[in-house]
């Protein structure tokens, strides 16, 4: 209430103290010039729930010569949520909707006929108290603020501490949520990291000659992790390979001197036979002839001991290719065991790889969970982390009640703010123009 009317306030009460009718009539005239002055001042201001209503209600006694209050219905009323006034004596009024001149005629016409006055009494309508705007989103201290006359956007949004977060606790938060999305950036590239490593061993495993990578790989090839990353898998994949072959290489070439040094100690055994069979029958001949008496004994001895001989080469012979033919069913052995041994190597990095899976989607899980939880505590802090930091990059709106339907507008700084408003701040979307705001 201005100075001007507490002060004319208190001239009508000098007025009444001397129970004068004229001086009555001319301070409630006064009154009602500055009621009426400050209700244009307010420009017709439409009441609503919560708003907090003034009220005292007077009239003029003949039979006394002086003015009588009512007063039950003096002091201060708020209008609920049905958008009534709840008073004594007359019961329910509505007030929402209707401007202070409105409630003051109706006040004074249901007294009237409730009590059955001959003139309808004065009453005196102020707003005390304006019900409360509230601001919302992207604000450091959302919440309901006490609205006053020529409130504008800029000034609602500066109640709530401005855009973005300020205090400390929020600044915690947004460090929690850095500290979360980056732990949640290495884990996913840790995991791309297992599954082209996934995608080395099934191609060793399935013994093919090159490694294929899943599409969520190769789409993004072009990123220089990426490919980072697939060049260094198939690197690793083709110099084990490489180091395979070579091992198995190795081996096949000592199996194949293994293949033909049995097939020489096989044509050594043959001529062997042929010198043996010789050997037996020029054996033959020397018994015969020194049983003739032909020859002489030592030629049999001679004979004999070339038999014995050759029979013992052969026998070594038998025996190299024996041992020969060890050899060789070894070095496929070998073979096998080199195969066997990288297929073992890729199994135990497959069970490992397994085992890193699991971890890795626990902890993606965790720190996702961690995540939506600080965007449920704080969302606007979790929100103002956005990689867009454009200053301009805002938008203002306001949810008002319009002719009893709900509306949304845009609105600019400097655009008024009325009782009941809800002020919401949000980011504009990238790439979205600037809405044109709405002047209300």
């Amino acid at each position: 209430m201005s100075s001007r009317i507490v002060h004319h306030i208190r001239s009508l009460r000098s007025f009444l103290g001397r129970r004068s009718k004229v001086a009555f009539l001319a301070a409630a005239s006064i009154l009602a010039s500055l009621v009426a002055s400050h209700s244009e001042a307010a420009q017709d201001y439409l009441l609503g729930p919560q708003d907090v209503l003034r009220i005292r209600v007077y009239e003029w006694r003949p039979s006394t010569g002086a003015p009588f209050e009512w007063v039950p219905l003096t002091g201060e009323f708020v209008i609920s949520a049905a958008g009534n006034l709840s008073l004594p004596i007359i019961g329910t009024v509505p007030a929402a909707g209707k401007t202070l001149e409105q409630v003051s005629e109706s006040i004074g016409t249901r007294l009237q006929n409730q009590v059955g006055l001959q003139k309808r009494p004065n009453a005196s309508v102020e707003i005390s108290a304006y019900r409360p705007f509230f601001v919302t989103g992207l604000v450091a201290t959302p919440g309901k603020y006490s609205f006053s006359p020529g409130l504008t956007v800029v000034q609602a949004v500066s109640m709530a501490g401005g855009v973005g977060p300020v205090d400390t606790n929020i600044i915690s938060l947004q460090r929690d949520a850095l500290t979360g999305r980056g732990e949640m950036r290495a884990l996913e590239a840790e995991r791309l990291e297992l599954v082209a490593r996934q995608a080395r061993i099934d191609a060793i495993l399935d013994n093919v000659p090159e490694i294929r990578f899943p599409d969520e790989l190769t789409s993004r090839k072009a990123e220089p992790g990426i490919a980072r990353m697939l060049t260094e898998e198939e690197a690793l994949f083709e110099t084990r390979l490489r180091s395979m072959e070579t091992e198995i290489g190795s081996l096949n070439q000592a199996k194949v001197l293994a293949a033909n040094q049995i097939s020489a100690l096989k044509e050594k055994a043959v001529s062997l036979a042929k010198q043996i069979d010789l050997a037996n029958k020029d054996l033959g001949s020397v018994n015969k002839l020194v049983q003739q008496g032909l020859t002489v004994s030592a030629r049999q001895l001679g004979a004999n001991q070339n038999l014995a001989d050759l029979e013992s080469r052969n026998l070594d012979v038998s025996l190299a290719i024996l041992k020969t033919q060890q050899d060789l069913a070894k070095v496929d052995q070998d073979i096998g065991d080199v195969r066997n041994r990288y297929r073992i190597n890729a199994l135990t990095e497959a069970a490992e790889l397994r085992d890193r899976f699991a971890s890795n989607a626990k902890k993606m899980q965790t720190a996702g969970d961690l995540l939506r939880n600080l965007e449920v505590r704080a969302p606007a802090a979790i929100a103002a982390l956005e990689e867009d930091k454009d200053t301009y990059a805002f938008t203002t709106s306001i949810n008002r009640v319009v002719n009893g339907s709900n509306e949304s507008l845009i609105v600019d700084d400097n655009d008024p703010v009325l009782p009941g408003d809800v002020i919401r701040v949000e980011r504009r979307q990238r790439g979205a123009p600037a809405s044109v705001p709405t002047s209300n």
